[in-house]
Formats: C-alpha cells, structure tokens, sequence
C-alpha cells in the first residue's frame, strides 16, 4: 500500500474513538487509513509528533464567515487552518435574502468544511452598529422554507437572537415565532440569549432536542443558567436530559469566567466550545482563537478529553457528519491538528474582570485537510537532527 503520510509518535486523542494512546496515523490521499500488521507500505513523508498530541481536525461550531458583505465576516481558511480548524459552522451571518450569496461566494470557495444555520431576520447579521430587525412581520418564511429545500445538505437549522439589544420590544415573541418555523422546517433552532428580559425557565422550555442554546455561560443582566446557589438551574439540567444542547459560544462579551466555573465544578460541561470569532474580535486576548478558548476551558478544570470532545466529536455529530469528521477512525477523512502543550504560566480574563489562571497553553503545529497539509508551524517542520 502507498500512503501519503505517516504522522507518528505522538499522542493520539480522539474521543469518538475512544483512543487516547502513542499510535501511527496513516493517510492515504484524502482518507485515514488502517495498515494491517505485516503489510508492507511505501510512505511519501513522515511526520513526527514526539511531544505532541494528534488530535482529529477542530471544528469551530460558532462563527461568522460572510467576509466581505458583512463587517462581521472573517476570512474562512485564514482565521481556521493555521488554529488546527478543519471546518466550521457560520451562525447565522446571512438570513433568506442574502444566504444564496454566501453559499455561493464564500462556502464553496472555502478549502474547509462549512456548514451554516441561517438567520431568522431577512438579511442576517450585517452590521455592528444597525442590528436585525427582530419583528416577526420582516420575517420571510416562504423564504426560509425555500432555503430548506434547496440546500438540506448546507443547513443546519435556524438562528435568532434575543435579548436586551436584540428584542426588547419583542420579549419571547422572535424566540417563538421562530421556534414555530423550526418546527415546520423539521430542524433545529439556535438561540443567542445575552442579557435575557426573560428567565431561562421561559427560554429553555419552548427548545426540543436538537436546538441549541448558545453563549450558555453568559450573565448580563439578571438571569444567567445559575441558580440562587450558584449552581446549575434545575430548568438547565432538565433542558439537557430533553437533548437541548449548550454552546459556550465565548464572542467578545457574551461568556462569564464565573458560571463557567460554577458549572465545570458543578459537573456540567459545555456540549460544544467554540469561539463565535468575528472580525473585532480575532486574534484579541478576549477571544483570539480556538485554542486559546481551549485553554481556557482546561484552565477552568474541564478535563483535556472532554474538552476535545467539545470540539470534534459533538459538533461533527451536530453537522451530520460523525464518522467522516471529528474522528480519526479509519475511513474518516484526513482532517489532522497536531497540537503541543507548552506549559506555562496563563491568565485568561472575561469582559467582567473574572480572571482564571493555568498553566497549558495548546499551540497549534501542522493541520491536515482532507489529507493534505494546509498548515504547519517552521519551527515543527524543521526540527534539528
């Protein structure tokens, strides 16, 4: 058999696959691939991991990709590829109007995996300073339901925002009324809640399984996932025995060091880590990348195969492609990162002056898509002799 690469000695860490152990991977074109015992192989290059974990390919659940029609929107493969992504999830940056422009523009000109939620308002998130409207009546589902039938492979559900800056007038109404469409589109809803004027009880109880409630450890305002303890709501847990899946989703302001801790300590880990990464907000200490928030979460005593599984196993699950991505099992695609562990002293600080502090920093060396090489660090591809 000829193979493409062999990436060898190091620490395999692929929680869909329960392996967490020093073991060879082996790409052949675009596919990892099994070697029998005593089958001979002809290697095109090896790559050697000594000291570093192989994980499979990142996936960036929440982030806003619609460069160039939006000034939110981040280079796709710029801001992923050199941070051990391998694909991504665009939360709702275009809505029914504007989402054929980006699929076209944007997804299929992406070297990685794009999968998108679309947004419930017409035209999306385009502007920082002019919102969506949040008024159910701009809604177009005809649209939406259009969107659905066109692309089923492409879209993941629908997205709405709700909150002080986002509904105020509105209350639950977009909440609701966006809900109903899930429901009729047959798929899942995803919710940015930050600074709620409503508690999680009325937030949380209308989601089914599926749906998904992100920035999960925000606490503008006065109601937050906590209860008066400070530990995890009740509504919470019973949100999550009904399959509602909770997203750290960081962005800018939207998390709190506090209740992630409380909730780490309290035993309820985030189903997915991801960033929410927008053009204010990339490579800023806030936020940076998906790694640093990684770190973060290890900081905050999430153990380190949980915390991958959060970026690998869950959301390929989520996108419907468990087996090809977030894992690497046989057969599955060659998305690779190899990470190292640099240990040292950290300090990572929320927008609320809560700050944390630990002592690993993972740093992305090399990142294989789809079995080839898109990334790797100098200083990893020329180690001395």
């Amino acid at each position: 058999m000829k193979c493409s690469y062999k990436i060898t000695n190091g620490r395999v860490i692929d929680p869909a696959a329960g392996i967490n152990a020093i073991k060879d991977i082996y790409v052949r074109n675009s596919r990892i691939v099994d070697i029998p015992a005593g089958q001979d192989v002809e290697i095109g290059e090896v790559i050697d991991a000594t000291d570093c974990l192989v994980v499979p390919g990142l996936i960036d659940f929440h982030t806003h990709l619609n460069r160039g029609n939006s000034d939110l929107g981040i280079n796709p493969d710029l801001m992923t590829l050199p941070n051990g992504i391998t694909s991504a999830v665009d939360a709702g940056s275009t809505g029914s109007a504007n989402f054929e422009g980006f699929y076209k523009d944007i997804v299929c000109a992406a070297d990685i995996t794009i999968k998108s939620f679309i947004h419930v308002s017409a035209i999306g998130v385009m502007a920082e300073r002019c919102n969506e409207s949040p008024d159910p009546e701009h809604y177009d589902p005809d649209r939406i339901e259009y969107m659905f039938e066109r692309y089923p492979q492409q879209l993941l559900g629908i997205k709405v925002r709700i909150g002080q800056n986002f509904s105020r007038q509105f209350g639950l109404e977009p909440l609701l009324v966006a809900k109903n469409l899930a429901t009729r589109m047959n798929t899942a809803l995803c919710v940015h809640a930050v600074h709620p004027e409503s508690p999680y009880d009325d937030i949380l109880k209308p989601l089914t399984k599926g749906d998904i409630l992100c920035h999960c450890f925000q606490a503008k305002g006065s109601y937050s996932i906590l209860d008066e303890n400070g530990k995890i709501s009740a509504v919470a847990r019973d949100a999550r025995s009904r399959g509602v899946i909770f997203d750290a989703a960081s962005g800018r302001a939207n998390y709190n060091f506090g209740v992630a801790r409380s909730a780490i300590q309290d035993g309820f880990f985030p189903d997915i880590i991801s960033t929410d990464v927008v053009t204010y907000s990339m490579y800023t200490r806030k936020v940076f990348s998906l790694p640093w928030v990684l770190s973060a979460y290890l900081a905050l005593g999430m153990p380190l195969h949980e915390a991958l599984r959060a970026v690998t196993q869950n959301p390929a699950k989520l996108m419907g492609m468990d087996g090809q991505i977030g894992t690497l099992a046989s057969g599955a695609l060659a998305d690779i990162a190899i990470l190292k562990i640099h240990h040292q002293p950290m300090a990572f600080n929320d927008p609320f002056g809560n700050n944390i502090f630990g002592n690993q920093l993972l740093v992305p060396m090399a990142t294989f898509k789809a079995g080839r090489c898109a990334f790797m660090r100098i200083e990893f591809a020329f180690q001395p002799a």
